[in-house]
């Protein structure tokens, strides 16, 4: 049993580490060169300014990203992979490599319905 557990609190604080969707979307991008905020907007589908902060913040508190403040006018960031971050990449690569083979395959992942917004949703 002692095994069991070990290895749910080893995944568990796995996905502590990449949380959501956009951190591992992130990884992938800083990985392949694009290390600005407004690069990394722009490549990054989907994503908002603020969320795309909170993440990026979120990554440089955990010691997976780098930040870089050069003094210049105007200010420029840079954000680069730590050795952590880089250790997390065989993970991004092996998500990356099941999905583009899920999309090959045309597996159809079920999505639940929205609610309206102000509908209570039902707790169990």
């Amino acid at each position: 049993m002692a095994k069991q557990n070990n290895d749910a609190q080893a995944l568990d604080y796995s996905m502590n580490m990449i949380d959501n969707k956009w951190k591992p979307i992130i990884l992938y991008h800083v990985n392949k060169g694009t290390n600005r905020f407004n690069k990394l907007f722009v490549e990054i589908e989907g994503i908002n300014r603020q969320m795309l902060s909170k993440q990026l913040k979120s990554l440089e508190r955990t010691g997976i990203l780098d930040r870089t403040l050069y003094g210049e006018i105007p200010p420029r960031v840079e954000y680069t992979l730590t050795s952590l971050g880089k250790s997390l990449l065989p993970v991004v690569k092996a998500m990356t490599t099941w999905g583009q083979k899920q999309m090959e395959e045309k597996v159809v992942v079920p999505v639940a319905p929205e609610a309206p917004k102000n509908q209570q949703l039902p707790l169990f």
